[in-house]
């Protein structure tokens, strides 16, 4: 970036940015490509590399919108996003599959885990994302029932689960 009395300046295209749309997540595709999209995609050109989603499924703008964001980095594959349909379009292309497997799993006020859950749910993951850069973000968590131990083993289930 540029010098700005001898300190190093950022400029937007040295940034991330993060967006998403919950709100729009009621609205069909078309409506979020004519009256979303056009300024979203602009706003997403100012910046270096992008980062989408969060709750949302981004299985239903992919093909008319996200598909289009040459500086798009991570695409969010949030619990209500066709996994596979999106490890499809990912595979190859750089761009990290970023699951967030449903909060459910783990953030429940008991001490028991579903262990079956757990695992099924990493395995389809792994089978989604296979061929793609993936990254996991265990997200809403609030209360694990007081053990630390269903923390672990979550983690070592999913480990497992996604080779």
């Amino acid at each position: 970036g540029e010098l700005k009395d001898g300190v190093p300046g950022a400029k937007l295209k040295d940034c991330w940015l993060f967006m998403d749309s919950q709100e729009t997540a009621g609205i069909s595709p078309k409506m979020y490509h004519d009256l979303i999209w056009p300024y979203y995609k602009e706003i997403m050109g100012l910046f270096g590399l992008v980062s989408y989603g969060c709750c949302e499924a981004s299985h239903p703008i992919w093909d008319n919108c996200l598909s289009e964001v040459e500086n798009l980095r991570k695409v969010s594959i949030s619990p209500w996003c066709d996994e596979a349909f999106m490890g499809e379009r990912l595979r190859g292309t750089g761009i990290t599959f970023l699951r967030k497997p449903p909060a459910t799993l783990l953030g429940m006020d008991t001490p028991e885990l579903d262990e079956d859950a757990v695992t099924a749910c990493f395995r389809k993951t792994a089978q989604a994302a296979r061929g793609c850069k993936l990254e996991i973000a265990q997200r809403d968590v609030y209360a694990v029932g007081h053990s630390a131990e269903k923390g672990h083993r979550y983690v070592e289930l999913a480990r497992k689960a996604l080779g």
